[in-house]
């Protein structure tokens, strides 16, 4: 079959390239099918490409990706759907092409978002390895199921298909390729849609050669995409290990949760070119064992000269202003590079944070947004934190920055003017 695979990402703050898609198209290449990227990011007419790339490929089925809902942030909130969604009744009703979706997006609630955005087929989770069942699904006439969930499978090995992304553009616009070493994460984080999910690693050599692939054609900054590179120490050190080996002089930057480190791994990261680490912190039931992790990890980072940027939720229900202080003085206390702050909680209906709220009615005031969306598509927060007071606290601290004021990601303020295309 013939597969568009469209990527209808506009958000320029900065541009993501379609790493999922790149992964898709050599999914259906290994299985004899035929791809072709439409990537919408910088498109001057979405319609007029659209059009084109129909006329030219002639697809028998289009794919799109759905990275995200809406931009998770309250304040300046841009919600994606409903411009998806159009492309969606465009390609069906006046291109004549069934649609399928698929991407992040999609786990937030997968009966939810299909209905939505009006798709024939959605595609939950990873795609890599099977996306011939995916298809079977869609052939058999005897059933009437829409929805396909994917599989994680550890050292599992697919080509990634990069030549259809200019690249230049992503890198002149303030963007940088991606890669990954494992999907999922097993941390019980409340209030991600991801929590508990099943971890399917790399193997350590495919990821090189996707790096070599980019160092190659020019390309040596990156962002990991894991959800958290350390989701498993010996693993994490093994990617780094390898990496050193093969003397590829890159810069990358990635997310890291303040556990399931040592100082050799902050040692082999600084060695093989990681100049920023954020680090992701909620306040959510936390023991103190966590927070001394956290200053043991600040200072791993400082001592090895490794930017560190704190992305910190909190104001969760029951909370009241001490744990508040509490954290503010801790970071006071150990001084990270940046300490990002958020407040305001966005709420989908799986997480185990909105379960919580809804059992108590006391709670539904402090709930923010499309309140009457009951999918809880449409973007609903939760917050209790006053942002006067909050600002107050901060004291004019300039390490402190309120999430969702300023658009952009902790890898542009800290980029390096030398990496800069």
């Amino acid at each position: 079959m013939n597969i568009l695979l469209i990527n209808p990402n506009r958000f320029m703050s900065p541009p993501v390239p379609p790493l999922g898609l790149e992964y898709l198209a050599g999914a259906l290449e290994k299985e004899g099918h035929k791809s072709k990227i439409l990537d919408l990011c910088f498109s001057e007419d979405i319609y007029k490409d659209i059009d084109e790339a129909v006329k030219s490929f002639s697809p028998d089925m289009a794919g799109i990706s759905v990275r995200n809902v809406d931009s998770v942030l309250y304040q300046n909130n841009e919600f994606y759907l409903d411009e998806i969604r159009d492309i969606v009744r465009y390609l069906k009703f006046t291109c004549g092409v069934k649609v399928f979706v698929g991407g992040a997006g999609l786990m937030t609630n997968p009966e939810g978002v299909l209905a939505y955005l009006d798709a024939d087929y959605a595609f939950v989770g990873p795609a890599e390895e099977d996306i011939q069942g995916f298809f079977e699904m869609m052939l058999n006439q005897a059933s009437d199921k829409k929805i396909h969930f994917g599989k994680y499978i550890s050292d599992f090995s697919c080509k990634r298909l990069i030549s259809s992304i200019d690249y230049r553009k992503y890198y002149q616009n303030g963007g940088i390729a991606g890669f990954e070493t494992h999907k999922g994460c097993s941390s019980s984080c409340v209030y991600c849609i991801e929590a508990n999910s099943r971890v399917a690693f790399k193997r350590p050599e495919d990821v090189l050669r996707e790096i070599r692939g980019f160092v190659d054609a020019g390309y040596t900054h990156f962002h990991l995409c894991d959800s958290e590179f350390n989701e498993d120490l010996d693993f994490s050190l093994d990617v780094c290990e390898a990496l050193k080996r093969s003397g590829m002089n890159i810069e990358w930057t990635v997310y890291m949760k303040p556990t399931n480190f040592n100082s050799k791994l902050f040692r082999l990261m600084k060695t093989t070119g990681v100049y920023l680490i954020t680090l992701t912190v909620d306040s959510f039931k936390k023991c103190s064992m966590y927070w001394s992790d956290i200053e043991k990890f600040v200072f791993h980072s400082k001592s090895n000269g490794i930017s560190l940027a704190i992305d910190f939720l909190t104001g969760f229900p029951y909370e009241d202003e001490r744990v508040l202080t509490d954290c503010l003085e801790l970071f006071r206390r150990v001084q990270p590079d940046r300490v990002n702050i958020n407040t305001y909680i966005r709420l989908y209906g799986s997480l185990q944070i909105t379960k919580i709220i809804k059992k108590d009615r006391a709670l539904l005031p402090y709930l923010l947004g499309a309140t009457d969306d009951t999918s809880l598509i449409k973007p609903v927060f939760y917050n209790h934190v006053d942002m006067e007071r909050l600002k107050e606290l901060i004291q004019g601290d300039a390490f402190f920055k309120i999430e969702g004021e300023d658009k952009g990601v902790n890898y542009s303020s800290f980029q390096k003017k030398e990496l800069k295309r």
